[in-house]
């Protein structure tokens, strides 16, 4: 699973990594993401979360609160073909 960092980044700067990362990740065939936003007032979380809703390809993975491993981080799922076809894409 691909961690994308954007813990401490300003607001745009988080936009626009995690935009870049989310789509590298489409084209490696990646399944999850783990986006490591940290806690504080919880901006980029809510940021990271809008950004899930806004593509059809991505889908939040509900965790049970009880056993969530880390609370400033949040695991998406990558609805994507799979890699063989991405790389007959990319040829």
């Amino acid at each position: 699973m691909r961690t994308i960092y954007i813990r401490k980044l300003r607001f745009e700067e988080a936009r626009i990594k995690l935009e870049r990362e989310i789509h590298d990740a489409y084209m490696d065939g990646e399944t999850y993401v783990e986006i490591l936003h940290g806690i504080g007032e919880g901006i980029l979380r809510r940021m990271a979360i809008d950004y899930v809703a806004t593509c059809d390809f991505l889908k939040l993975v509900e965790t049970d609160p009880m056993f969530r491993s880390n609370p400033g981080a949040t695991i998406v799922e990558i609805l994507a073909p799979s890699k063989e076809y991405i790389n007959r894409l990319k040829s």
